[in-house]
Formats: structure tokens, sequence, C-alpha cells
């Protein structure tokens, strides 16, 4: 293995690996992603940091949309 051709075949091999698993993580996690509607339960929301990421309104310890 002392060959630099045997070396970059190793690397290319090594980067080749690499992608696939990218891929294949890739695809798999976007398929079972779950898709939502974009509405917001402002009732369901429990802090007021949370409440103000999502454009709600903080008022008697609830979350007011």
């Amino acid at each position: 293995m002392d060959s630099p051709v045997t070396k970059l075949i190793f690397i290319a091999a090594a980067v080749a690996a690499s992608v696939l698993v990218v891929a294949v993580m890739w695809t798999t996690l976007g398929a079972n992603a779950p898709e939502t509607d974009g509405s917001v339960e402002y009732a369901e929301i429990r802090t007021k940091q949370l409440c103000d990421a999502v454009g709600g309104n903080w008022a008697g310890g609830a979350c007011k949309g």
C-alpha cells in the first residue's frame, strides 16, 4: 500500500461509502418526516418563550393566537 495510486483508490472508496450512507439516511429521514399544515395549537404551548417564537401573545399564563 505504498503506491500513491493505491492510496487514492482507498480514499475514493471511503468517500464513496460516506456519500452512500448520507444519501440513504437523507432519503430515509425525508420519507419518514411528519407533514404538518403549519397551524399552531396555542392552547398546547406552556412557556412564554415558545409562545413568542410562534408569534402568539402570552397573557395570564397561557398563549393566545
